[in-house]
């Protein structure tokens, strides 16, 4: 009877332990994201940025292709301009996907042509609005506003560096605009991300 009795008990805290450790994972998706103007590529590089960083602090990164087909699915406004959902529409993405916490906002570029020196030169200027929603608490619990600009110079850009965990995209005179785009959302998410990461995600 006492051996039933150990059994039984040892039984119920395994499963309690496994309850508590499925409570505790902490599961980040990426979105709902509106962009304004970047091509594709640039697009995906703020995704996949983000899911670097989140991933080497230790966050579960649901995928994003299943995430993205989810938002769209139950708000086909989402990604365009004025789409951005409340608190309400939040907890309902979250809770679709079961994320603990959505990292989203609105990313937009300025690329353009100036005259330097002899003759034109194209630069790109990402501006990134980032907030980060915590389903379990219901509300936005960190939001921040930067820029990167394409042609700034790697010996100030060591703390950006350091966040977005990658090289900088290289970008090369006359060359396309895509790989300036891409260069200045690194740094214009590294920049929205320091100071998140620097709580050392106390919310968590």
């Amino acid at each position: 009877m006492t051996n039933v009795r150990l059994t039984t008990l040892a039984a119920a805290c395994g499963l309690l332990s496994s309850v508590c450790l499925a409570q505790n994972v902490h599961q980040v998706a990426i979105g709902p994201w509106t962009f304004e103007d970047g091509n594709i590529t640039s697009r995906t590089m703020v995704t996949d940025t983000i899911r670097r960083i989140c991933e080497h602090q230790g966050y579960t990164v649901l995928p994003q292709a299943a995430i993205d087909g989810s938002f769209q699915s139950m708000n086909p406004a989402i990604g365009m301009r004025g789409g951005r959902p409340g608190l309400k529409g939040l907890a309902r993405y979250a809770s679709a996907v079961q994320a603990t916490h959505l990292i989203y906002g609105v990313a937009s570029w300025h690329t353009r042509s100036i005259w330097v020196g002899t003759g034109p030169k194209t630069i790109s200027t990402a501006t990134i609005d980032l907030y980060v929603y915590n389903a379990q608490t219901g509300a936005i619990t960190y939001k921040r506003k930067a820029e990167g600009r394409s042609d700034e110079k790697e010996s100030v850009l060591k703390d950006v560096a350091d966040v977005i965990l990658t090289p900088l995209v290289t970008v090369v005179s006359g060359g396309p605009a895509t790989p300036r785009e891409q260069r200045a959302a690194q740094i214009a998410l590294g920049r929205a991300l320091r100071p998140w990461i620097q709580r050392h995600f106390t919310e968590k």
